[in-house]
């Protein structure tokens, strides 16, 4: 009767004596591997330290972003918590010191409505427009941003800029109603009769037209 193999008993045994025996060899692996081990240990401990330090790396990069967020965030809301008279100073603070964060994006449009507030309408379409160039157009507040200019640029009668940003608003997802109506009323500044008709009716074909916006609208064209 052969002798009956413990679960525990080494697949591969190699000829290497108790005294030279490593670890690598404890791991009873296959000899192949065990060689290929062996022969390119020094590139392996190269990997190994290297992935050490991406993992730590991308460790200390996330703890720092989130810090950063969370301690932008606490200056901003004592910002806002101010009172008036100190409060653009407190904003400049976060934009200074985080000047890459959303809270500094936040910041900077606060002043800016403060501006408009004021009918500083210049300085706030300044910056504005330098808001715009700053986000990307994939950034949910691009769309929000470039609303507050095309109305700046509207109030300072600056109607061809207003003409365009209504435009880019009018093929945003949210915004398209907007946008028709920023072209007509722009349109009917300029006495373009037959343009307001033409984007009155473009907005009418919009399928999920308000039907208070669609009966506004029926009125406007049934008075030209």
């Amino acid at each position: 009767m052969s002798e009956q193999q413990s679960p525990f008993t080494k697949l591969h045994v190699e000829e290497v004596t108790q005294a030279k025996r490593t670890l690598l060899d404890e791991l009873n692996l296959p000899p192949k591997v065990t060689k290929f081990i062996r022969d390119n240990a020094k590139l392996l401990q190269n990997i190994f330290v290297l992935l050490t330090v991406l993992v730590c790396a991308w460790t200390f990069y996330n703890y720092y972003t989130q810090k950063q967020k969370n301690d932008s965030t606490a200056l901003l809301a004592q910002a806002m918590q101010a009172s008036p008279e100190i409060r653009p100073e407190r904003l400049e603070e976060v934009i200074d010191k985080y000047s890459g964060s959303g809270a500094a994006t936040w910041s900077r449009m606060t002043l800016i409505h403060d501006q408009i507030d004021k009918k500083e309408y210049e300085k706030a379409k300044a910056g504005l427009n330098e808001l715009v160039g700053s986000l990307g157009k994939t950034n949910p507040l691009y769309s929000l941003v470039l609303y507050d200019l095309a109305q700046v640029s509207e109030l300072t009668g600056d109607l061809g800029a207003a003409l365009r940003q209504y435009g880019e608003l009018r093929e945003m997802v949210g915004y398209h109603v907007i946008g028709y109506l920023g072209e007509a009323r722009i349109y009917e500044q300029q006495e373009e009769t037959t343009k307001v008709r033409e984007t009155y009716e473009k907005l009418k074909m919009q399928k999920d037209l308000d039907p208070a916006v669609r009966e506004w609208v029926d009125a406007k064209l049934s008075l030209m």
